[in-house]
């Protein structure tokens, strides 16, 4: 793997824990901005119109959502996020129902009662879910899939294992993996994904749907490799998934890594040509910050937000309507600081560049919820 691209995933690893220098990158984002000739809206910038929202929580022309992690969804923070909800343009959630290896609910399946994977965040999943539809809200559930901390300790036969000391393989930061190849793995996934399913949720989105990108790489082991190559493992698993969740009328989404548009082998098992025809729904993470320094020709490609979106648009289109047409393409947009400090125009040419690109909707991702609320079109005045 290019060392270029090897230091990109790492910052993608490292973000989730890292705030960033948030200093770093000002002056060439104020230049940068002078030379885009004005393209952002005014910051506060609102319309009206429209909430774009579907009765009951169906399926919105234009899904436009926010993150929900599992410690907002128990907690009065989602009062906030379902303000937004009714009073701006955002009319879908993606909320958490497993992270990190446990359940945000109390799941009845049986591995995950084994192993102690669940917790009672939310008490009633289905209930939860109706409230979220009476509301309008397209309910959109997220499951963190082979990145694990529960489930490889619980189970090392069902780990990616450190070849130097037999016991689950950690990240830099010190999570676990499941192993892709293992069936069982696979299918634990599956069932968890069927009850937020049969929960009512109209969504499953797979995150970490992939190989490990950080750690000491040279000590995984995966013991026998049940596909031919990374990238079929994760396919077979998308096909498998899909093919359990659409008899359910549920629509089958994926998070994969901004770099798959521009290389088609970063060495994680994503590649979008065989990931795309067992999906619905592709979302790309295409945050500016993550990208390595000459990604489609920007030394700083964190301050040009709108070009590296537009771009990334452009690849992920090309790749994954060739052999899925009728594909949707959701991106997931930067609303954080990393590298520097991310203000409203920076989040507002994310979405304008995603709408210059023909994409209707978008998701916007804050680890902790908060939103640049000066960004969403106000609704109904």
């Amino acid at each position: 793997m290019p060392m270029m691209l090897t230091a990109a995933l790492l910052a993608v690893a490292l973000v989730s824990g890292c705030g960033g220098d948030q200093d770093s990158g000002q002056g060439a984002r104020e230049e940068a901005r002078a030379a885009q000739g004005g393209q952002e809206k005014p910051r506060g910038a609102t319309t009206g119109g429209e909430t774009g929202m579907a009765e009951g929580g169906e399926k919105p022309e234009a899904v436009k959502a926010l993150y929900v992690p599992g410690f907002v969804a128990e907690g009065e923070g989602l009062d906030g996020v379902l303000r937004l909800a009714e009073e701006t343009e955002v009319n879908a959630l993606v909320v958490d129902v497993k992270d990190a290896g446990v359940t945000t609910y109390p799941s009845e399946v049986p591995l995950a009662q084994e192993i102690g994977a669940t917790s009672d965040r939310i008490p009633d999943l289905a209930a939860f879910v109706r409230g979220l539809k009476e509301k309008g809200v397209y309910p959109i559930a997220r499951l963190a899939v082979f990145q694990d901390d529960v489930l490889p300790h619980a189970r090392p036969d069902l780990a990616a294992i450190d070849a130097t000391t037999g016991e689950p393989w950690l990240t830099y930061q010190g999570a676990a993996w499941a192993n892709p190849y293992r069936e069982e793995a696979q299918r634990y996934n599956v069932e968890i994904a069927k009850e937020a399913a049969a929960a009512g949720f109209e969504e499953v989105q797979f995150d970490y749907v992939r190989f490990p990108s950080d750690g000491e790489m040279v000590n995984l082991a995966y013991g026998e490799e049940t596909a031919p190559t990374q990238e079929d493992a994760i396919a077979g698993f998308l096909e498998y998934a899909h093919g359990e969740l659409e008899p359910m009328g549920v629509e089958v989404s994926a998070d994969v890594f901004g770099l798959v548009g521009m290389n088609d082998y970063v060495g994680v098992g994503q590649v979008v040509s065989k990931m795309a025809p067992h999906l619905d729904v592709l979302c790309p993470m295409v945050y500016p910050s993550h990208y390595p320094p000459g990604a489609y020709g920007y030394d700083n490609p964190d301050v040009y937000p709108y070009e590296i979106v537009d771009l990334a648009m452009a690849d992920f289109g090309t790749k994954a309507r060739a052999v899925n047409p009728g594909i949707e393409i959701r991106p997931w947009l930067q609303d954080f600081d990393y590298l520097s400090e991310y203000e409203p125009a920076d989040v507002e040419a994310q979405m304008k560049a995603t709408e210059e690109a023909g994409l209707k909707g978008w998701i916007l991702w804050n680890a902790n919820a908060e939103y640049t609320t000066e960004v969403l079109k106000k609704v109904n005045g």
